[in-house]
């Protein structure tokens, strides 16, 4: 049962990673800058393999995973426009 599962996983994956590459991202045109930080960039990334906070709050019954305020928590350590000090 347990391989069943992997082999689904897997299958999602694959087809994730085509419609990615079918829509015309690769690693050599993608783009941070449409990013405001890791938060962003996490979001992204987990929406693309189906992963959304609506989706999460459907299959656990949850009112809220908390998804938004780890994300902006994520983008105020980690951002990609952090200015430099002098």
């Amino acid at each position: 049962m347990k391989q069943r599962g992997s082999r689904k996983l897997e299958y999602e994956l694959d087809k994730a990673i085509s419609e990615l590459k079918e829509s015309g991202l690769n690693l050599d045109n993608y783009d941070q800058q449409e990013h405001e930080g890791l938060g962003d960039l996490v979001e992204s990334v987990l929406s693309k393999f189906g992963i959304t906070e609506e989706r999460i709050k459907l299959l656990t019954g949850l009112q809220g995973c908390g998804c938004e305020k780890r994300k902006q928590w994520l983008n105020k350590v980690f951002s990609f426009n952090k200015k430099k000090k002098p």
